[in-house]
């Protein structure tokens, strides 16, 4: 097998490369030391800045976290009794 890149990790990072690359017509392998199925079984954080959010749109493969994702608007902090949210998109 020949090819022009080859990515060493199949998590998050290494997939999304392969995919961009992928668009832009370059030929990759992925290479990963553990089976698919302990990589789709694994437990992630599970939360992803929105510029990352872009780039999975850009790259085509956005379609599950738009469909099933929930977007975290801010937070609620509290101080001396006093809670205060945090507007997040305030600060993007």
């Amino acid at each position: 097998m020949k090819v022009q890149v080859c990515i060493i990790g199949g998590g998050p990072s290494g997939l999304l490369l392969s995919q961009l690359l992928h668009l832009q017509g370059i030929e990759t392998v992925v290479l990963e030391k553990y089976s698919r199925e302990y990589v789709l079984a694994r437990i992630r954080a599970g939360v992803l800045e929105h510029g990352f959010a872009q780039l999975m749109r850009e790259a085509q493969c956005g379609e599950r976290m738009d469909r099933e994702g929930e977007i975290h608007k801010g937070f609620h902090i509290a101080h001396d009794g006093v809670m205060d949210h945090v507007d997040l998109f305030k600060y993007s």
